[in-house]
């Protein structure tokens, strides 16, 4: 059966093109018991930086990221328990791979499990480069990122603007604020709660003549009548 899949793929490698087109990137057999490839498509050099030839034998630990090859492991074992359960369909899967070079890519796989009577399983599938495409996906995510956090700084900034442009109803007696749900703040208890400002306690100069040069001229004073007797 092998032997008749690659030739078929390369059959219509030369006739139609497609992986010159682009529409795969690259073609490939696996052995579903040994892991091994009985056959990829030379297009593979392209985006991995190896040959066919090379790719053969180079250990999927080396080509795979470690959370890629991860999500392949499991992703075979469960299908693999589809397919002897009668369940035959194409998974797809974003990956990602390590190139010659060192640099990391995106490939998108598609691939299923073929068997014919007694001979071994194998998965079939095809492999497309989406680099690009992950980077455009990744570049839209941070500008939506970017745009929430501007909308919620300005609705922040207009809700803040509002309070302190509007009529804060306060207590004559203990000075408290109203809130719009009838709830009553201390002062810096508000202002922490509907703004960002952070509050930090000190004295001016009327209240501490008030509250500390009164409460303590008489021992200042009397220090003063003992020192000069």
């Amino acid at each position: 059966m092998s032997k008749h899949l690659i030739d078929k793929i390369k059959q219509l490698e030369e006739k139609h093109n497609f992986i010159s087109e682009n529409l795969i990137n690259a073609v490939w057999i696996l052995d579903a018991d040994t892991m091994r490839y009985d056959y990829i498509s030379p297009s593979i050099k392209e985006m991995s930086g190896y040959s066919a030839e090379e790719y053969l034998n180079v250990p999927v630990s080396d080509r795979l990221t470690e959370e890629s090859l991860q999500k392949v492991m499991t992703t075979f074992l469960e299908e693999k328990e589809l397919f002897k359960k009668g369940v035959r369909r194409i998974r797809k899967l974003e990956l990602q791979l390590i190139h010659k070079d060192g640099h990391k890519y995106w490939i998108e796989v598609g691939a299923k499990f073929i068997k014919k009577q007694d001979e071994p399983l194998k998965i079939i599938g095809t492999t497309r480069e989406i680099s690009e495409q992950k980077k455009n996906e990744q570049d839209k995510n941070n500008l939506i990122e970017k745009l929430q956090k501007a909308l919620a700084e300005k609705e922040r900034l207009q809700h803040e603007n509002k309070i302190l442009r509007g009529l804060l109803p306060i207590c004559s007696g203990c000075r408290r604020i109203r809130d719009d749900e009838g709830k009553w703040w201390p002062l810096d208890a508000y202002i922490v709660e509907h703004s960002e400002a952070k509050i930090t306690h000190t004295i001016c100069d009327d209240c501490h003549e008030i509250y500390y040069d009164k409460a303590y001229k008489p021992y200042h004073n009397r220090f003063h009548d003992n020192h000069r007797k």
